[in-house]
């Protein structure tokens, strides 16, 4: 049953992948691409804060031993325990679980109600959710703004009545007119539709009945209108036209995939991968069995720190603080003051540090060696994760708008799309990867050597981050857009 909710919890985790495209269709200056992109990490350190208190709090899970789940459930048999007792002994991870899925049910009514659709093809289109919950916001007192679909319906009825009015003039003045006249005396261009032209000025002057000649200008502006190619938009606002490419040949393209875009993918999977990695396996770590006895610096760690949920819990939610300090305060001050290469790198460079020193810190605890204080290793696990999450909050918004901006922009959406299932990728691997290698390392005794793995990982990426830099791909594909529109 666990795998299952496991392998489920997997299947719809595609949550990440689908805000970030919608914040980079939203954000439409560059400089406003910092500050977008860093409220996803905001939300999660949000979530690093709110989730352990949830999962640790003693009113929503109370995890027993054998002895105490065997007395506390005689007691309730006979009667002793209220309902709640009896419940939360019995299944002890159940009600943090529902408060976690209750909060999942609301965002997915808020996303399906209110969310708007920020795709430039798919926008206009009718959404049932959207209408629904403009439904809602009326019968709430809310003004509710006109919906793209229905100024659609609108221009369409417009155009409607516009070409039966220029019908019934031309049919009107049809005998004044020479019927030797071919109706089109050369190729329309396929943009003529919105150049400044002699017959759209005269279209809009008032001067009496249409013309022949106005009436061609109608049908040109209002037929080669609709055989435009689809254009999407992009964050810096510079459009192109869409392009129908295979994924094969569109990973065999270099002017798609190029080098700049793969450096900054590779980088950015990297990333994903330990990070992920990271936040998993501290909290097992933290959670296993003190072993004083196979304890050997430094060759020889097996267990871990014997932690209770309610420590770990205050452990990760006042990392998340810290995290959420970095993306309010400390973020924004370095987006400004600092290239988001620099930024990136100066982040990257705090994952190996962290990695490297949390095993070994189990050596500092006063049953290993009682020259330290009994609230050494505390302090030192503290600011151990403080680094790491630091490095977090700050290398994810960074990595995402260097793959942003390595990015042309007619190719943005497909680029954004592989990016994010290759880090999908990452995260159905390092789970099952780290896991099996924990394990293995754990039974003979070596605990520290899969965290020694995971520090040269992080260097890695610091490698790959020295190795890439800041590109100005989605400026010159602006630039050559409105080259394109000169022209």
């Amino acid at each position: 049953m666990a795998l299952a909710a496991r392998t489920l919890a997997g299947a719809l985790n595609g949550n990440i992948a689908v805000l970030q495209t919608l914040v980079g269709e939203l954000v439409t200056e560059r400089r406003h691409q910092g500050l977008a992109f860093a409220t996803l990490p905001l939300f999660w350190n949000v979530g690093c804060v709110i989730g352990p208190l949830i999962g640790g709090s003693r009113y929503l899970t109370r995890p027993k031993t054998d002895e105490e789940a065997t007395a506390v459930g005689g007691a309730a048999a006979n009667g002793a325990k209220s309902f709640y007792e009896s419940f939360i002994t019995r299944h002890p991870y159940a009600l943090s679980n529902i408060v976690v899925s209750s909060m999942l049910f609301a965002g997915a009514l808020f996303g399906f109600f209110f969310l708007e659709e920020t795709h430039a093809r798919v926008k206009k289109r009718y959404d049932v959710g959207l209408a629904s919950g403009d439904v809602i916001l009326r019968l709430l007192g809310y003004e509710v703004p006109k919906r793209p679909w229905e100024t659609h319906k609108r221009s369409k009825f417009q155009v409607s009545a516009e070409t039966a009015a220029v019908g019934s003039d031309s049919d009107a003045s049809v005998d004044s007119e020479d019927e030797t006249t071919p109706l089109n005396t050369g190729p329309v261009a396929i943009y003529a539709a919105s150049s400044e032209s002699d017959d759209v000025d005269q279209l809009m002057t008032p001067s009496g009945p249409l013309t022949r000649r106005s009436s061609l200008a109608v049908v040109r502006r209002y037929s080669t209108a609709c055989s435009l190619q689809p254009t999407i938009s992009t964050a810096t606002g510079a459009s192109g036209a869409e392009e129908d490419v295979s994924l094969w040949e569109a990973f065999q393209n270099r002017d798609i995939f190029s080098y700049k875009v793969i450096g900054t993918m590779v980088a950015y999977f990297s990333i994903v991968f330990h990070a992920l990695i990271y936040s998993e396996f501290v909290p097992v770590f933290l959670a296993g069995s003190y072993q004083r006895e196979n304890l050997s610096f430094p060759w020889h760690v097996k267990g871990g720190f014997g932690w209770n949920t309610q420590s770990i819990g205050t452990l990760l939610s006042t990392v998340g603080l810290v995290g959420c300090f970095m993306v309010i305060v400390i973020f924004p001050y370095m987006d400004r003051h600092m290239r988001t290469i620099d930024g990136f790198r100066l982040a990257c460079c705090m994952f190996p540090i962290a990695y490297l020193l949390l095993p070994y810190i189990i050596f500092t605890t006063p049953a290993y060696n009682a020259s330290f204080a009994p609230w050494f290793y505390r302090v030192f696990l503290y600011v151990n994760s403080m680094i790491a999450i630091i490095g977090n909050s700050l290398a994810f918004p960074q990595v995402t708008i260097l793959v942003y901006r390595a990015t042309k922009p007619k190719y943005r959406a497909l680029v954004n799309a592989t990016t994010m299932s290759a880090n999908s990728l990452a995260r159905f691997i390092a789970p099952v990867l780290w896991g099996a290698l924990t394990s293995f390392f754990d039974e003979r005794g070596l605990t520290q050597v899969p965290w020694n793995l995971l520090a040269l990982i992080g260097a890695l990426s610091v490698v790959l981050a020295f190795q890439i830099d800041e590109y100005s791909e989605d400026l010159e594909g602006e630039e050559r857009s409105e080259e394109v529109e000169h022209v």
